[in-house]
């Protein structure tokens, strides 16, 4: 597990509020994140959104949307395509680190996806992080045309992808027969800069899902868990990467969280409020000063790695507070530890 803080910025989400919709705002945004001393910016794979309450139904987070989350369903906003405006934001961001939170595995073959992501952290200097996930949103994949296996099934999919994705950038004529996925000699040319290779994240919250990631991928993330929740969790992990033969601190833990601070508690209340279908636990709201106080109870349960979505970054304060106020605040108590 890395031991410096990781801060992460999450310019969209598939929820309505929570994604900057053009690119122009997002250039502006993410300019100033690496200006007030985040750490990566990260974009989801999605081409339609939701309202939350509709998301945390569909996503299977929490409660039930009801027909306002239904009624609403149809009126999807702009969203950029991710891979599309990662490539964009290589050129015109420095130091940022490039993160997927996460990629649908089924909308691209594992061959071509290793490919696309060699080739961005081959233009952006070694800075890609590639998250991955089963995939969740039915919705979209029938709209588009994706068939929907069943979720053993997408599991099943992403486990022989990451391994194909991991031959095509360690081996000079890599080859894999699996169930669902075959190579045979697809060579990654000109491979990823960075070595072994780009850290592989794993997104999601089951069992099978924390069992693959504790075989193979760098890290794991976890959306809308409270401190306690992902304190919990730590030995499952722990057996899970000593069951593989790999030492536990070798799996980063990472959250993502809903990051709303207002120098007013009113104000924090009421967006908060907006968000009601996220689960409480996975807020990080109020004051600079008790963001501070939420995000330490984190870390204290064995998180390094935060990725924070801001409702309308854009033209919000929150992105100033947090790096001007809050994430420094962090970074000066934790240097040592």
């Amino acid at each position: 597990m890395p031991r410096d803080l990781h801060f992460g910025l999450i310019l969209a989400l598939t929820i309505r509020g929570l994604a900057v919709t053009s690119y122009e705002e997002m250039r502006r945004v993410a300019s100033l994140a690496e200006e007030l001393g985040f750490d990566s910016i990260w974009l989801c794979d999605h081409f339609l959104t939701l309202a939350p309450d509709a998301y945390v139904e569909d996503a299977g987070i929490a409660g039930s949307g009801g027909s306002r989350a239904r009624a609403e369903e149809a009126s999807s906003m702009a969203l950029l395509e991710c891979w599309t405006t990662l490539s964009a934001l290589a050129r015109d961001t420095r130091r940022l680190r490039l993160g997927t939170s996460v990629l649908c595995h089924s909308y691209r073959s594992p061959s071509v996806l290793a490919k696309m992501a060699a080739t961005l952290d081959v233009i952006s200097g070694g800075r890609l992080d590639l998250g991955l996930g089963a995939g969740w949103f039915e919705h979209e994949y029938r709209a588009y045309g994706i068939p929907f296996p069943r979720i053993g099934e997408r599991i099943d999919q992403l486990a022989e992808g990451v391994e194909i994705i991991r031959r095509m950038w360690t081996e000079a004529r890599p080859r894999f027969q699996g169930r669902h996925y075959a190579i045979d000699g697809a060579i990654c040319d000109p491979p990823p800069l960075q070595r072994p290779h780009p850290p592989i994240w794993i997104g999601g919250e089951g069992d099978r899902v924390h069992r693959l990631a504790a075989r193979a991928a760098d890290g794991v993330n976890v959306r809308w868990w409270g401190p306690s929740q992902v304190a919990g969790r730590g030995a499952y992990l722990d057996a899970a990467c000593r069951e593989f033969g790999r030492d536990p601190r070798a799996l980063a833990r990472s959250v993502t969280a809903l990051f709303i601070a207002e120098r007013d508690e009113g104000r924090a209340a009421t967006t908060r409020e907006r968000f009601a279908g996220i689960p409480g636990e996975g807020h990080v709201a109020g004051t600079p000063e008790q963001c501070v106080a939420r995000i330490r109870r984190y870390v204290e349960a064995g998180v390094r790695h935060l990725l924070f979505s801001i409702p309308d970054v854009a033209s919000s304060a929150g992105l100033e507070l947090a790096g001007r106020h809050v994430l420094p605040a962090l970074r000066q108590e934790f240097a040592a530890t």
